[in-house]
């Protein structure tokens, strides 16, 4: 098979990639790599969720926008190998098994969407960059698969391309990945929920000095609420939210800084303009080497963390294949730009995104959606 890299030959864990992701699906038929994914996890497809059933092997999956990305790990000393032509060997489901899957899959989706704080990532996404791809496909785009689009599926994802990332290969020449060249549109955007708190978020975009520099502003903010500027901001200077946090909504070459809250719906306005002013107290300075150190700790002890864990090392593989920066030298960019302060600035010219999710005042989404 294209591009497969020797399999372990012991215990361990094991990523395989196949090459179409949720970008790759037919407009008249979105879901359908998702779709595919949980058809070769199912034990009873004969593929490798039978394979990885029967062993007790830990899995999980990401669908990415150009891949289908599975993981597999072993505590013993059982081999996690073999499973490139296990994917071969699934077999595509009847006319029901399609049915039952769709309906799980459709399960999945309104479980997402009826999450307060996935829609708002959603909003907010459409709001700076404009209306994303649903990955998991809409009632009418998955009624509209067939068995024989599945078949051709799986055909196709299990023929040419498919990489495999063992544990303790060999790290070959980067296959760099061309930087995605997003347009930025800055809109105000809601949608109304029903409940009595509402999700706003702000996203600004910055220009990005080094790496590291972003991942060390979201800490600097704090990416969980606490030890950073929010939650002084919105918990203890204004009681005003119940939960907060900042992340980082970056695109290809484009960085971009935001942050999100939690609030009553009489606190949305102030909620956005408290979060805005606290993301631009760190793109305009100043920050202390003392708060930047600090940071630059929790950043780092998070991102080790995960190069800890099961699947860590091969992921660390696989994102050096992949031409994605590895998270060990993510957290040694994040250490430099704490000595040397290089941090981002806000991008002129550029306007703020803002989404705002759930109990929203009419009178105060009018307010929003045209100032």
């Amino acid at each position: 098979m294209g591009g497969l890299i020797p399999e372990v030959a012991d215990g361990g864990a094991l990523i395989v990639d196949l090459p179409r992701g949720f970008a790759d699906d037919p407009p008249d038929c979105l879901g359908l790599a998702a779709l595919t994914a949980r058809h070769l996890m199912d034990p009873g497809a004969g593929g490798p969720g039978a394979l990885a059933h029967k062993r007790a092997w830990r899995t999980s999956h990401r669908l990415e926008a150009d891949c289908s990305s599975f993981c597999f790990w072993s505590a013993l000393d059982d081999g996690v190998t073999g499973l490139a032509a296990e994917f071969a060997r699934a077999v595509p489901p009847d006319t029901a098994r399609l049915a039952s899957m769709v309906a799980a899959q459709l399960r999945l989706a309104d479980v997402y969407q009826s999450d307060a704080y996935s829609r708002m990532i959603d909003l907010l996404e459409a709001a700076a960059w404009g209306p994303g791809t649903p990955a998991l496909g809409t009632k009418t785009t998955l009624a509209a698969i067939t068995v024989t689009d599945m078949r051709n599926c799986l055909e196709a994802s299990c023929a040419e391309g498919m990489v495999v990332y063992p544990r303790d290969a060999a790290k070959g020449e980067s296959a760099r990945i061309a930087p995605l060249q997003a347009r930025w549109r800055g809109e105000r955007l809601t949608s109304v929920q029903p409940g009595g708190t509402v999700r706003v978020a702000v996203a600004v975009p910055v220009t990005v000095p080094a790496l590291g520099a972003v991942e060390l502003a979201v800490e600097i903010l704090g990416s969980h609420g606490i030890g950073g500027r929010l939650a002084p901001a919105l918990r203890g200077d204004r009681p005003l939210a119940y939960g907060l946090g900042a992340f980082q909504l970056s695109r290809g070459t484009v960085g971009v800084l935001a942050a999100q809250a939690q609030v009553a719906p009489e606190h949305a306005d102030v909620a956005a303009r408290v979060l805005l002013e606290t993301v631009r107290s760190v793109l305009s300075g100043p920050v202390s080497e003392s708060e930047r150190r600090a940071s630059a700790a929790r950043v780092r002890t998070a991102l080790l963390l995960q190069v800890d864990q099961p699947f860590g090392p091969v992921d660390e593989l696989r994102r050096r294949h992949r031409g994605q920066l590895p998270l060990t030298d993510l957290a040694a960019a994040v250490r430099a730009r704490a000595e040397d302060g290089a941090l981002p600035a806000e991008l002129p010219g550029h306007p703020v995104a803002m989404a705002a999710v759930g109990a929203l005042p009419s009178r105060c989404r009018e307010q929003w959606e045209t100032r």
